[in-house]
Parts: C-alpha cells; structure tokens; sequence
C-alpha cells in the first residue's frame, strides 16, 4: 500500500467516524427527551387516576356514613332497633357498594341489621383504623372479612389473607351517642362496585390501582390475582419514605418493565389510593417513535456510508491504475529485451520499427538489417496468396490473428513458428502500429509427429494398455482399456491399478507376479480383473518396465486383452460335461462322483447319508396334453423349487427325463431325513404356472441309507432307491417309501386292500344311504345327504371311516368320489319319478375336488341325467380340506356354481379360518359341525360357538343347517338361536333310498319346534344361563365326588349370568316377582354350592349328607331353568327376524352375557 492510498484512507475513516458519532449523538439526546416526557406524561396519567378513584370513594363513604348516621332513630334515648331497620333496608336499596348497614351495641353486639342473619352477631372493633379516641364520632375501617356479609363470614389476618377469588367485604364502623348509650353503625362495603368502577376507566393489563389502609393492609385491588387482607409493606415503605399526603415514586416488577406510581390519601378517612402505570403502558408511544426515528436515521446514516464507501473505493481504484500502469511499462520493457519469443513491431503500413534480441536469434537478422522492411523478407514460398489475405483480412476485421507459419532464415532454412500478430490502438481507436509474436517450433513440431505415429499405435490397438508411473499411479490409457474395463480416461488416470482387482487371486500371487517384473523386468500370465459393472472377467496381460538411460525405472506399461469368451467356452464344455443342460442340476457322472464323496465323508465322520430317487407323477399327461416346452418349464421350476428345499452339502441331480437323485449327508439318524424328504414332496407337488396353464405333479421317492449292515457300493445304493421310488408309486404316488422289509410288508397290504375296494365297485358291495335334512319349524324336508356304505360280505354294513381313508390318497378315491355322484344323481331321477323332488347334497373329497378334470367330469355326469336340475344338487366339501388350497377350490366352486350346482362348507368350524373361507369361498350353505351341536344342552363353549356360526353366517348372507340334533331340546335351543334347519338322528338316521318316500309322508317335526321362536338378542343370557348354570351344577359334582380338582368359581357374582344381573340385565326391575324368583333362585344354588364345598373341605365323613346337599342342588337347578324358560316366553319374538341380528361371539359365554346389556 503506497503513502497516499494510507493518507486517504486515515482522511475517510476520520471523516466518516466524526460525521456518525454527531448523527448517533444528536439521535440519542433526541431520544431520552421523548423517554423523559413519555415517563412525565405516564406519572400525570397515574396522579389523574389515583385523584379520581380517591374522590370517588372518598364521596361514596361520605354519603354512606351520612345515610347510615341519619338512618338511626332514637326513642326515649335509645335506639329505636325497628325503626333503625326499616330506615337501613332503605339506605341500601338507595347505595348499591353496600352489602349491609347493621347497628352494634357497646358489648360488639349486633343489635339491629339490613341483613337480619347479622344479629346476634359480635364483632371485633379493635383492628379497625383510626384506633377508638375518646368519643369522637368518626368512620373507621376494618380489615376485609370473607363472605358475603358478617354473618357467616371471616376475618381477614394478616398470616391468613383472602382468596384472590373469594367473595369478600370490607367493614366500616362509625360511633354514635344517644345520651347515655353509645352504639355503633357497621357497614359492609362492596368492594367488587368499586373495583367495576376500576375497570371502566383503568384496564388491569395497563395499570394496577390499590386502595390500602394506612397500615398497609390492602382493601380493594383491580388485580385478579390480589389477596385482600395482604399487608404491602413495599408499597407503605415508599408511601413513608415520601412523607406526604400525595406524591409519586417507580416501582419495580417483575414484568411490564416496571411502574410509574402515583398514590393520595384520603382527605376524610384512613385510606390511601396507589396506581401503579406499568412503564411497558406508558413508553409504548415513545418506543414507536423512537422506532420511527430509529427507521429513518439508520437508512440514512447506512446511505451515507455506502456512498462514502463508494466514492472512496473509486479514489483507490484510480490511484492503483495509475500505478499498475507505470509498473507495467517498466515490466514491458524488461519482457521485451528479455524475452525468449521474438517480437516484432511494425507501423501502420506494416514495416518494421523495432525488434527484440529473440528476432534475431530466430531470424538470422540483425536489427539494422530489418528496421524500415516489410516481414515478408522473411516468407518461405510455401503459403499461398489466399493464406496471406484470410490472415490480414482477420487481423484488420477484429484487431487479431493467430495462426502457424512455415518461415525461411536468413541462411535458407526452413522453420516453424506460432505466430500472433495484435493490432495496437490509442484511446480514440486510431490504429498505432502492429505487434507480432514470434515462437520458434520446429522441434515441436518434429516431436508432435513422432508422438502422432506413438499415439495412433496407442489409440487403434485392439489390445487394453495401461501406462503407470513407478508408484503405480495410471498416468495413461487407450480406447481398448475404456471398452474393456468400463472405465474412462478421466475416471483412470491418478489410480492405482488396484480399482481392477477382482479378490478372485491371492496376495501371494500378486507378490510372485511383482517379484518376477522386479527381477525380468517382465511379467505375463492370466489374471482375473473386474469391470467398472463389477463384472469379473479373465485377461491375458504382459507388464514391461520402462527404464531411462541410467536404468532408472520410468513407467511401467501393461498390455492385456480379454479372454472372457475363453474361459467361458472352458466353463461351458466343463458343465456340459457335468451338469444336465434343461436344469443346470448334476448328471449322473458329477452325481457318482458327489455320492462317492459323500459315502466317504460318512465313513470318516460316522454319520449316514440317505439317497432318494425321485420320479415325478403325472408328467407323461402334461407333454402328451400340452407339449414338450411346457414339460420343459415344468421340469425346470420343479427341480429349481427342490433344489431350494435342500441344505448346503446336499446334492440334486437329474438322470434324464423326469427321474431325479438327491444325496442328502450329514444325517444323524434316519428320522432326520423326513423333514427334508416332506420338503421335496411337497416343492414337486406345488402348481406351477406356464403362460395361462396351471401344471401340477407331484413326486414318488424311493429312499435308502447308507451305511448299511452289509457292504453297498454307489450303484446298490441307486438301485435300491429306485426299486423303493416303484414302491412309493404303488402306494398311491406323492409319498415316499424307505427300503426296509418291514414296511415293504405294509405297503403290500396296503396294497391289498385297495385291491378289495376296488372289487368291491366291480361287484356293486358299495351302497348309497341317505340322512334327511329338514325345516325344524315348518317340517319341510328341504333333502338328504347321500353316505356311502359297503354291504361287506363277511363283515356286514361298514361305515366309510373304516375304509374310505384307505384310499384317500390314491386316484380310486376319485373314482370312487364319480361313481357316488352318479349314483346318487341316478337315486334322485327314480324319485323324481314317484313324485318325489327332494335336492340331494354329496360329499367330496379333496383329492378328487382338486384333480383337474373334476368340473369337466360333472358336467358329463350331469348331462347323463337331464331330468335333474344341477340346482338340486349340493357338494359339501370339508372346510379342513378347503384349507390346503383355498385358491384352488374357489375357482373349482366357481366353476361348477357356473354350471348351477351348488357348494356347501361341511364341518364349518373346524378349520380356525373361518372367516377367511366365508369371504374368498363361493358356498351356499355352511354345515355347523355336529362335535359342537351335540354338546350345546351342557358345554356353554360350543353353545357360543355355534351362536357365533351363526353370526357369521348371517353376516355373509349364507344358509346354514346343523348336524348333529339328537334330541328335541338340541332344535328347541337351536331354534331359539335362530337355526331351522338341521338334521341327525333326532330326526332320522341314514336310510336306505326305498325308505326315503315313506319316511317323507310320515315326518311330522316335535310340536315344542313348531311353537318355538328365535329368542330376542337381549334375551339371549337367559338362554346361556340354563346351560351354563347345568354345566356348573355339573363340575361342582365332579369336584364333590371327588374327579376334580377344584371347583368352579363360587361367586353368584362372577358367574356370566351373575355379571349380567349386576349390569341391570333385560332391564328387570324391582318388584318384579319372575325376577325377583330368578335371583333368589341364583343366590340359593350358589350359597348351596359354596356350603357343599366347605363340608367338602372339612374332609369330614359326611357322605350322606353330601348327598342330601346334592339332590337339593339339583332340585334348585331345575327350578332355575324352569324360571328362565319361563321368562323367555315372555321375550320371544316373531321367527322372520331370527337371523338378522346376530353376532359371533367372541369371549364365549361372557361376550354373550355382555351383549344382552345392549338390549
């Protein structure tokens, strides 16, 4: 920084310093008058509202006492008490800030009062201010009392002040004297009239007004939060400290920023008035105004120092302009002469004036031998005229040219130079003169040529190089490397070759490779890189180091091609050789090779291996239907899906076609294997999905162990697997059999009876029995669910337990399954035939649901008998059979609903998916299993259950029928629930078809049905509480005998029932005698049961009276059933409501309970 730009800089900053400091003084001074007279005009504020609020009060205790003094009446010296009333009651209706005017006797006693509950009343002068001086006759006030008036109100204390919400008063009292007697007038001043008045002028957020008495005891306060009665013992030290009647003094706070005080004593009575202005109120305006003021003196000031700033900085920039300019032309001078580029200047008509030393190094020119000539002494010849006016025609256009020139030396010689040529103005823009820079590049451009041939080497060849500096750092790659690596130029160079490493070879290898370039000054050999992708690919590269002329290394160069193609034609003969070509899984020569691996392994680990050859089921249908390529995908998904289900170490191989060989190792025990067998069983038998078909298998596995008691090689061991996988096939396929003579012997006989099932279809053993189904309260016969039987010759009339399970898993199931469907469709044409139209519902099996051909096969059947509507036939299928494949069976119901038959979901209940089944499966009817209806009477769990079918079938908007009813209290209580149809043997056991039309003329249903109605929801615990009440009966019994452990609860109050009543159940009410009976029954059943239960504890012999206590407890349970039956009669209602409302039950016999609360 020179002197003069320092000199300017002190003289600115000077300046500017002396010019804002007045500016800011000025504003400041200008700113504490305004705070001086906002706080003056705050204290006048203050002092007006303290004056005023004092002259109100004071006028309103003048005219009080005046009224009250004149109110007493005298009678013969004395006060006249009734008169003195009557004239109080007027002074008050007249002065709306008195509570009460009441007149005390010289005992404190109130004697007479406005508020006739004063009298009586004794009342403390003592506190009251001034102090009693002889008898002048003057106003004193009392502290303020709690309450509306004194009596039943308190005194204020100093240790116990008021409430800030309390209702208060404050009292004042005035001497009188009639003759000898002296009284004296109590008043009880309103103090929420005058704090009213406050706030009509005074809002308590801008000022806080106070009325104290002269010994600090605050009166009357416009703040809400104030305590009357508090002593405020800093506003009375400043009143002190001030010595006088009125004044003014600041006073802190704790918000509002402080406060201006004002304060005047009463000219007439012992208080004094303080208004407190919060300074936050009284400097509001002022800080607007100083804001304002703020506003525009700091913009401006801003102003004035950007412009200075401004104009101070242009002063710089001027001075440092001229100086750059002056070191300029001295540094240009020094350049000129020193400068390793030869200069030429030149005037405006091109001859030179002036050269510098470089000129004629270059050259061969001296300078007096080019002073005054033309440049062109010094054209070659080997640029044309066109060259030459393109470059002046550019140079006078825009001022500059560029360009290269072949020039010829003062010897002859040719040379290359880079030449620029600028052409120099004054400030007007006349043209000065010309300058021409001259570089001499011969040699470069002699080494451009030979790096041009080195580069298009570099460039075109086919193979990847990578030059690096000795530190290993990429300093240059071609297109090749880019192509083959992935990586860029730009991303390449400054890396380490390291960005290539794949992690497929080792440190050490990698140590041998640099040992050998160390040593040889060469490597080559294969290596594993990865692509910028992460691709790995394999390479053949040569490394050579490059030394200088002191053998010093100075860059290594690395060529490599790929030969990724290579390794992977090797790789693919290798898995040709090894591996199966459709599935990628072993063939059987890697197969014998993994199995002799694994037999070793055992040996040496002492465990077993297990083989198991699998065949696929069904495949042959799928080529022959749906061509070879969907055989193809299917193998490949199946063996994709086994291969999965396997551990590591496992093996999966494929011999051809559809057989396949999994080595399973590492077996502790045989049973070890089972869950790896079911795994594969059951991956083969899951649908696979090619285009729009869904295919199916499933798989037969033969299974051996090794090692076994004699010596097997690897192909015993392949044998026995297949020759068990025929085995497994034999038993129906989709299971896999072990070889083992015992169990050969099992599934011989297994297959020995479906041998004898099968003869007997052929010799027509097999016969159809059917059950009615029907309307409990109508009596219609709504059909009959056909059962099969098998008329054995030797064992007689077998039920289907004893030998459907034999071939559930075996394609005779589905056979069986058609013929039963067709017989009975044939049973229904013959009783259509005697009149009888009767709908006829046929179980399926899963098996036979799920086969493929199933629906195209019913409507075979059904075309076989058009007589039939397929709307009279129903397909119950079991819900634990719907489970395994619920999407599968709800297209399969679909379709045959398409047809018209309809489907039933037997054994509803039984599968924990219920709801899921109602809301995916297409089914009519839902069957209530009969483990649950046949324990209703009894069990409140399976009552709730089936309340909750119910429910949910009322929800769903389906039919429902119940099996199992066998007896007439089953339908009564089903009917109740709002169950009609139903069937078991309580209506009629399955019969033979010829039985059928007689059965249907004669059936008539129980006339107890006929009355019954669906119980109302409300009602429904009275139904629970039968049941439940038996089966407490029940296993308290259990307990007494003995077969139980404890006993049930024995609180009448924790029974469900019990719950109920306590909840105001069906809203019973008192004096109800059904009611009243049904408690008292309740409460007797369990104060009996807890009674039994004690002498049960005593463990005393009292056998018979036990019993005695048993009977009774009976007894009682029946007449408590009997009342609930009799109050349901009373509940019922009509039967076309009996299924709208209902609800599944989720707690059982609680949750139901629960509800008729609702009611």
């Amino acid at each position: 920084m020179t002197q003069s730009v320092r000199q300017l800089r002190l003289t600115f900053l000077l300046t500017l310093s002396l010019f804002s400091a007045g500016l800011l003084a000025i504003t400041g001074y200008t700113l504490w008058r305004l705070n001086a007279d906002a706080v003056r005009a705050g204290y006048e504020i203050s002092a007006l509202h303290t004056r005023s609020f004092e002259d109100y009060l004071t006028q309103s205790l003048h005219i009080a006492e005046l009224a009250a003094a004149t109110s007493v009446t005298e009678n013969d010296g004395r006060p006249d008490l009734a008169a003195t009333e009557v004239a109080f009651l007027a002074t008050l209706r007249n002065s709306p800030f008195l509570r009460s005017v009441s007149l005390v006797d010289d005992q404190n006693r109130i004697i007479a009062s406005s508020n006739p509950a004063n009298i009586g009343q004794t009342i403390t002068l003592e506190d009251f201010l001034p102090p009693v001086s002889g008898a002048r006759e003057i106003l004193r006030i009392g502290v303020p009392w709690a309450g509306r008036d004194f009596a039943g109100g308190r005194r204020s204390t100093e240790d116990a002040p008021l409430d800030a919400d309390a209702l208060s008063f404050i009292p004042v009292a005035r001497s009188l004297s009639f003759g000898d007697h002296a009284v004296t007038i109590l008043i009880a001043l309103n103090p929420d009239f005058f704090v009213n008045q406050m706030s009509q002028n005074v809002h308590s957020e801008t000022a806080l007004i106070k009325v104290l008495r002269y010994d600090g005891t605050l009166l009357i306060a416009n703040d809400t939060d104030a305590r009357a009665g508090t002593v405020n013992s800093g506003d009375l030290a400043a009143l002190v400290q001030t010595d006088a009647e009125h004044g003014r003094f600041e006073r802190d706070t704790d918000d509002h920023g402080g406060a201006l005080s004002t304060f005047r004593a009463s000219s007439l009575y012992p208080f004094i008035v303080i208004t407190h202005l919060y300074r936050d109120t009284a400097l509001q305006g002022w800080r607007s105004e100083a804001k304002a003021l703020v506003f525009v003196v700091g913009p401006a000031l801003l102003a004035v120092i950007l412009i200075a700033g401004a104009f101070y900085r242009r002063r710089i920039q001027l001075m440092t302009q001229r100086a750059e300019a002056e070191r300029l032309q001295r540094i240009n001078a020094t350049v000129f002469e020193s400068s390793a580029e030869a200069i030429v200047i030149t005037d405006v008509n091109a001859d030179i004036i002036s050269v510098n030393a470089a000129f004629t190094r270059i050259t061969g020119y001296g300078t007096d031998e080019v002073i005054g000539r033309n440049p062109r002494l010094l054209a070659s010849g080997t640029h044309d005229r066109a060259f030459y006016t393109r470059m002046w025609t550019t140079l006078l256009n825009e001022g500059f040219w560029r360009g290269q020139l072949v020039n010829r030396r003062k010897d002859g010689t040719l040379y290359h130079v880079l030449m620029s040529i600028t052409a120099s103005r004054d400030t007007q823009g006349r043209l000065q003169h010309y300058i021409g820079d001259i570089v001499d590049i011969t040699e470069r451009k002699q080494a451009e040529e030979r790096l041009h041939l080195a580069a298009s080497v570099f460039t075109h060849a086919h193979e990847a190089i990578m030059i690096t500096a000795p530190d290993g750092r990429i300093i240059d790659v071609n297109a090749a490397f880019s192509r083959m690596t992935g990586f860029s130029r730009e991303e390449a160079l400054g890396q380490n070759p390291r960005i290539l490493k794949s992690g497929r070879q080792s440190d050490e290898f990698y140590a041998t490779m640099w040992k050998t370039l160390v040593e040889n000054g060469q490597w080559s050999g294969e290596v594993w890189n990865r692509r910028k992708n992460g691709e790995v690919f394999a390479e053949m590269q040569t490394i050579s180091a490059v030394h200088d002329e002191h053998g010093n290394i100075q860059r290594y160069v690395a060529l490599f091609s790929d030969i990724s193609r290579l390794k992977e034609h090797e790789s693919q003969l290798e898995h040709i050789a090894h591996y199966d070509a459709l599935t990628s899984l072993p063939n059987r020569v890697l197969l014998a090779d993994r199995l002799h691996q694994a037999m070793a392994q055992a040996q040496r680990r002492k465990q077993r291996l297990a083989v198991a050859y699998l065949d696929l089921d069904g495949f042959k249908a799928v080529n022959d239907h749906h061509g070879h390529d969907a055989g193809d995908q299917l193998l490949m998904t199946v063996s994709t899906r086994m291969r999965q289900t396997l551990r590591e170490g496992d093996t999966l191989a494929r011999l051809g076609g559809d057989e396949f060989v999994a080595v399973l190792v590492d077996l502790d025990a045989v049973a070890d294997s089972v869950t790896l067998l079911s795994r594969l069983l059951a991956a083969a038998a899951q649908p696979v999905h090619v285009d729009d078909l869904v295919l199916q298998v499933s798989a037969s596995v033969g299974v051996t162990f090794y090692p076994q008691t004699e010596e097997v090689d690897a192909d015993q061991l392949l044998r026995q697997a297949d020759q068990s996988m025929y085995q497994a096939k034999l038993s129906g396929k989709n299971c896999y059999h072990v070889f083992d003579a015992d169990h050969d012997r099992s599934v011989r006989g297994h297959y020995e009876s479906l041998e004898r099932i099968r003869q007997a279809m052929t010799e027509n053993e097999l016969v159809m029995y059917y059950q009615p189904k029907v309307n409990m309260r109508t009596g219609m016969v709504v059909g009959a669910e056909a059962l099969i039987r098998w008329q054995h010759p030797e064992k007689g009339l077998l039920l289907p337990g004893s030998f459907l399970p034999v071939i559930e898993n075996h394609p005779l199931s589905i056979e069986l399954g058609d013929w039963v469907i067709d017989t009975t469709l044939s049973q229904m044409e013959a009783w259509h035939a005697l009149g009888l139209d009767l709908h006829a519902s046929i179980n399926v099996g899963a098996r036979q649901l799920r086969d493929p051909g199933f629906v195209d096969r019913l409507r075979d059947i059904l075309s076989v008998h058009p007589q039939i509507l397929p709307s009279c036939v129903e397909l119950e299928v079991l819900e634990t059979s719907a489970l395994e494949d619920l999407a599968g069976v709800a297209e399969i119901i679909q379709a045959c609903s398409e047809l018209g038959v309809k489907f039933a979901l037997d054994d509803f209940g039984t599968g924990y998916s219920s709801l899921t089944y109602l809301k995916r499966l297409p089914v009519a009817q839902l069957k209530i299993d009969q483990s649950f209806v046949r324990d209703i009477l009894d069990d409140p769990d399976d009552l709730a259950i089936v309340e909750s079918v119910l429910g949910l079938a009322a929800a769903f908007r389906r039919q429902v029928i119940a099996e199992g009813v066998e007896t007439v209290e089953h339908g009564e209580l089903l009917l109740q629930l709002g169950c009609e149809l139903a069937q078991g043997y309580g209506i009629a056991r399955p019969m033979p078809a010829a039985a059928i039309p007689g059965w249907c003329a004669s059936w008539r249903p129980d006339p107890t049905w006929q009355a019954c109605r669906t119980v109302r929801r409300s009602a429904l615990p009275l139904l629970f509480a039968s049941v439940e009440h038996r089966a407490w009966i029940s296993a308290l019994i259990h307990y007494l005998k003995g077969e139980r452990g404890a006993p049930p609860p024995l609180d009448r109050h924790e029974c469900a029932f019990g719950k109920w009543l306590d909840a105001g159940g069906l809203n019973h009410r008192r004096g109800d005698r059904t009611w009243e009976q049904i408690q008292s029954l309740h409460r007797s059943v369990h104060e009996l049961g807890t009674q039994l239960c004690t002498m049960h504890a005593r463990d005393e012999d009292q056998h018979a009276e036990l019993e005695r206590g048993i009977r009774d407890l009976l007894e009682l349970r029946d007449a408590l059933i009997l009342q609930l039956r009799a109050l349901l009669q009373l509940a019922e209602r009509p039967a076309g409501q009996r299924q709208a409302e209902y609800r599944p039950a989720e707690a059982v016999t609680q949750r139901s309970y629960a509800a008729g609360t609702e009611g």
